[in-house]
């Protein structure tokens, strides 16, 4: 029998930004639960018993809110009850994704510093819960926060958790070094297993079931934990029935013992046996985040506004310290407002509740529309905060350089190696609103992120009608972490009336052959490697459409030919729901409707418009191959979604020819191997990429940047498979650019407009991660920052080109440290340069000076704090960097 005397109940409210309330309500009700929790706390504080109330706080995000507003008496009382030990915050920003990449997990976790600083709240542990998984680099973002132990509670509704629940483990990160996790019941367990409303229940209907468990899955300690909220359900308050329940319990000297207990406490007991515990090393691969891509329009919004953020960071960096050379710093004041709450929304989009709980079964309901636009307006607010911050720190950089002339443009690269930019010129920089010296206007102007879709238009316009002219940025290399001035004249004016209709096109590395009946690519040949990189055997054409449904529409709810979930089992561990063998219907498009080919300056763009089932109206196709050597080919797709709430899926398969091959996908710095990176038991149908994915074996590969659309099936199609194992049956992608398969909280339906944009780049040789990751990042910095510079000039500091500084992945080709991130310090006037070690060895490497000269310099913690001084000689710094880490140095630095 198992030998568990003790049960730990952690009591907490669990957080959805929404689900059973509207979004603005929810943040004002946690508060009213805060206060709950602190109102028991305090009334059982002198209560010398087991069942002695305590309070978890889920996430800081609510909490932080709460702060802001509460009077100073109760956060004065507040504080001496965690100090005390009768209430503890917890770390996480929210319950989030596999959407945030390593850089916005950093970002979530500032609060974590300013509680700490503020309040002095220890916040040692994190929890979170219903998501099912999260990124791999989070066990050393948390290790490096001062995180000791980590908590999951899966919701495996249309999903699954790991392992053998209940499970105790040393989660291995990426660096080798190791946090305690839990793989725990979900957290309504104590109130289901009977705590807090029948004895009778735990004692002869539960307890002889989870020791059965237990003995099952041979569990190691004699300590156990379960989670539970208050019996409303989520988005509830504090329960005080708990406390009088486990006294009660406890002294009719029942078994097991019970604790009411905060995470400290759990975990205080888990490291007395922590040489006991299993060691587990890899991705916790999520199951739930298919459901993100039921918002495809903006959830690629969202990625690209993430991309403005850290460019926006990069160039008021350049501006530190121009105080006296340009009073007005725009930027400065921008930041001061609007970055924390950019990044804030950015973060809110990537959290996991997406909408009403009545969202699929009422899509029509207020409910449903009020917390559908409210969560849309996180990502609708991070894209107009980030386009107000990208703008004004470029603007106050380009009044700070030189210029021969008025009309000049300052064209800006955020990545820390020399580019060699070209592509569309946003429009209202090419021509821009109003005069060129009037802020107001020019800015207002900038404001606004259109994209013209030239191409897409033009094909979908009739013969004869041809949307405005665009104008394109030819090839300019600009250094690394810096800019450089070009003349307007410069600019090159192309318009789309002139095309050919050939089906096959090429340039100096490629061979692109098109279908000119059914679309997509027939031929992709690399001149270099001398191979055909299509595999003809697939079935499929290279960038093919398929729309992708539930094939019985008779069904009352077809969700369930996918997934059913037995909510009422009396087991403790429910059956997956998955129903592995769902029929779906799948169908290609039927015709082409035109095909052109347009020379630009910048390459050669071959743009199809098909009629496609599944899509209102036409289906635009576009790939382009650009000129100046460039390695790569870009395919693009825009489609209208229809209003429909029978399930269905899109998808853009690009089948390639490489035998052989391995499946591997970024995590946001982290390369993992598909399959074999990954935790036993975890997703393997389908992936949550960040930057890139890459097929390769010893001799070849493709690397594919996908910066807009993150979920990826790899071979075949796989939803709802359940697949204990991963299988490669051919190196073929499918970008999964939207679905409607939840059936709860995510959107029944979404109509309007989709993009999505694949860049594809053969490679000889076996996989390189680090240039997989350049590749990413290159195709994620997408069209050419520019910014006019008719505003009246600062006093003259800059030349008309330059680096800010020299950083370790733009001075070495191959360095395999990446720079992360650029940017102003969360605190102080410094910058602060985030760094990370993508290989499996130590690395030493330097920072040196460009137009902004160090003059000293010291290594931080992940959350900026400082560790120690880093010497500064002849305006160079160097720092030790382990294998897998990230690195944060805060500079001081002077214009010189």
């Amino acid at each position: 029998m198992s030998q568990v005397d003790t049960l730990y109940l952690i009591h907490h409210s669990h957080t959805d930004v929404g689900y059973t309330h509207d979004q603005p309500i929810v943040w004002d009700l946690h508060g009213r639960f805060i206060e709950e929790g602190l109102r028991l706390a305090d009334k059982y504080a002198g209560l010398q018993s087991d069942g002695a109330f305590r309070w978890t706080v889920e996430n800081t995000a609510v909490f932080y809110e709460w702060l802001q507003h509460a009077p100073a008496g109760k956060i004065d009382r507040f504080v001496e009850l965690e100090r005390a030990g009768h209430i503890e915050v917890t770390g996480m920003f929210a319950n989030i994704t596999p959407l945030l990449d390593t850089d916005e997990i950093i970002e979530s976790l500032r609060l974590v510093r300013l509680l700490r600083e503020a309040y002095g709240f220890t916040i040692t542990h994190a929890m979170n819960c219903d998501v099912n998984g999260e990124n791999w680099p989070l066990v050393d973002l948390l290790l490096d926060a001062g995180i000791e132990g980590f908590t999951m509670a899966i919701n495996t509704h249309f999903g699954g958790a790991p392992l053998h629940r209940p499970d105790v483990f040393w989660w291995e990160g990426p660096s080798g070094r190791r946090i305690l996790a839990y793989n725990g019941w979900p957290y309504d367990t104590g109130w289901r297993f009977g705590i807090g409303r029948s004895a009778e229940m735990l004692e002869q209907e539960w307890w002889p079931r989870i020791e059965a468990r237990l003995d099952e899955i041979d569990y190691p300690l004699p300590v156990l934990m379960a989670q539970s909220y208050h019996p409303f359900g989520d988005n509830g308050p504090a329960f005080e029935g708990f406390t009088t329940f486990i006294d009660e319990w406890n002294a009719q000297g029942k078994c097991p013992r019970i604790i009411f207990a905060t995470p400290a406490m759990w975990w205080g007991a888990v490291k007395q046996y922590a040489d006991r515990l299993p060691v587990y090393r890899g991705d916790w691969t999520d199951y739930w985040n298919f459901g993100c891509i039921s918002s495809a329009r903006e959830q690629r919004i969202n990625r690209a506004s993430r991309v403005r953020l850290r460019a926006a960071d990069a160039a008021a960096a350049a501006t530190i310290g121009l105080a006296n050379s340009l009073p007005t710093l725009h930027a400065a004041r921008a930041f001061d407002r609007y970055r924390a709450e950019a990044w804030k929304s950015l973060i809110l989009w990537d959290e996991h509740t997406w909408g009403a709980d009545v969202s699929l079964r009422a899509p029509e309901s207020e409910d449903t529309a009020a917390q559908w636009h409210h969560k849309a307006g996180y990502a609708y607010t991070a894209r107009s905060l980030s386009l107000m911050l990208q703008r004004d720190a470029l603007a106050d950089l380009a009044r700070c350089v030189q210029r021969e002339n008025p009309d000049d443009l300052l064209v800006f690269n955020p990545l820390p190696w020399p580019r060699r930019i070209s592509g569309e010129a946003a429009y209202h920089v090419a021509k821009p609103r109003g005069t060129l010296d009037d802020a107001t206007a020019g800015r207002h102007a900038q404001d606004r992120s259109w994209s013209t879709n030239l191409w897409a238009e033009a094909a979908a316009l009739p013969n004869g009608i041809h949307p405005e002219t665009c104008y394109i940025v030819p090839p300019v290399d600009v250094p690394g972490l810096g800019y450089r001035v070009i003349p307007r004249s410069s600019l090159a004016a192309v318009q789309t009336t002139g095309f050919s209709e050939d089906a096959a096109v090429e340039n100096e590395l490629f061979r692109l052959e098109f279908d000119t009946q059914s679309g997509g690519v027939l031929s992709f040949y690399d001149k270099r490697l001398d191979r055909e990189l299509v595999d003809d055997t697939a079935g499929y054409a290279l960038h093919e459409f398929i729309h992708e449904e539930v094939a019985d529409r008779a069904l009352p709810w077809p969700r369930k030919a996918l997934f059913e979930m037995e909510w009422e089992s009396d087991v403790l561990e429910r059956e997956s729901g998955w129903k592995t063998s769902w029929r779906a219907i799948r169908a290609q498009p039927r015709r082409v409707l035109v095909h052109r080919v347009y020379h630009a300056p910048d390459g050669v763009r071959v743009i199809q418009a098909l009629e496609a089932p599944g899509v209102e109206g036409m289906l635009i196709q576009s790939a382009f191959l650009p000129g100046g050597g460039s390695d790569y080919v870009e395919f693009e797709s825009w489609w209208d979604m229809r209003l429909t709430t029978h399930p269905e899926a899109t998808y853009l398969v690009f089948p390639f020819a490489v035998p052989g091959a391995a499946a591997r996908l970024d995590l946001g710095g982290q390369a993992i191997t598909a399959g074999e990176d990954q935790l036993p038991g975890t997703c393997r149908d389908y992936y949550t990429a960040q930057g890139w994915v890459d097929f390769s074996n010893d001799d070849f590969g493709v690397t594919i940047a996908l910066p807009e659309n993150p979920m990826v099936q790899f071979g075949d199609f796989h939803f709802g498979h359940y697949q204990r194992e991963f299988e490669l049956a051919r190196a073929m992608l499918l970008g999964w650019v939207t679905n409607s398969y939840w059936e709860t909280n995510f959107r029944a339906h979404q109509p309007g407009g989709v993009h999505a944009r694949y860049r594809v780049r053969p490679h000889a040789g076996g996989f390189n991660e680090i240039e997989a990751h350049r590749f990413g990042m290159e195709a994620a910095a997408g069209q050419p920052l520019l910014q006019h510079m008719g505003e009246p000039p600062a006093e003259t500091v800059y030349p008309q080109r330059g680096s800010l500084l020299e950083l370790p992945d733009g001075t070495d080709p191959q360095s395999p440290v990446l720079t992360l991130h650029v940017k102003p310090a969360w605190e102080g006037p410094g910058i602060v340069v985030r760094l990370l070690n993508a290989s499996g060895s130590e690395q030493e490497v330097q920072i040196g000076s460009g137009l902004l000269r160090i003059r000293s310099a010291k290594l931080c913690d992940v959350l900026e704090n400082p560790l120690e001084d880093l010497p500064a000689q002849d305006g160079a710094v160097r720092v030790q960097i382990a294998a897998r880490r990230v690195a944060t140095i805060c500079l001081n630095v002077e214009v010189g």
